[in-house]
């Protein structure tokens, strides 16, 4: 399976597991540890302002970069957790519903023409289609603003701030990949 099929398959999961942990993360004693340990305090509180679904999102994307054989060493491992835990704070609980989510990553997939109209109109009142994509389009720098605020480091401020751009190093690739399969 490949193109616009498999691109298919991988929303339809992604969906679904948004339905799955829509009201609630699940999230065993060991993730909130793991959570926890890579983030202070202040990140956490970043972290669970966000959607119980981009919770969970990215605390998968952050286990599989935990994984990853490409990281060299324990302090390369810390950043790339951190970003991973982080890089979709910029979407607050409550911006958009799950269905309007999936209905913008479709729309900037497959018709990116309709995607920009839709970022370019003028007024986006809350629960409408063109804020739901406002709001998707500028995640990663509300992200980075929210980061530098905060006072966290550069580095995973710009992974943050990058993460839906090519990547244009080792760890802007590594937090792509895992936030792709994830």
């Amino acid at each position: 399976m490949g193109g616009k099929a498999e691109n298919i398959r991988v929303l339809s999961i992604k969906w679904f597991m948004a339905h799955r942990y829509k009201k609630d993360p699940k999230f065993s004693d060991k993730e909130l540890a793991f959570v926890e340990e890579n983030l202070t305090e202040m990140e956490r509180v970043l972290y669970f302002q966000m959607d119980f679904v981009d919770q969970r999102h990215a605390l998968e994307v952050a286990k599989t970069v935990n994984e990853d054989p490409r990281i060299q060493n324990d302090n390369e491992r810390k950043v790339v957790v951190k970003a991973a835990l982080l890089h979709d704070i910029g979407k607050i609980k409550g911006d958009f519903t799950v269905t309007q989510r999936v209905l913008v990553k479709l729309i900037n997939k497959f018709m990116p023409k309709i995607y920009q109209r839709l970022l370019l109109k003028d007024n986006k009142p809350k629960g409408t289609l063109a804020n739901a994509v406002f709001v998707y389009a500028t995640h990663p720098s509300r992200g980075a603003y929210m980061l530098e605020t905060f006072g966290v480091s550069e580095t995973v401020v710009e992974l943050i701030r990058n993460h839906h751009e090519m990547p244009k190093s080792r760890f802007e690739r590594l937090l792509k990949d895992a936030d792709s399969l994830n």
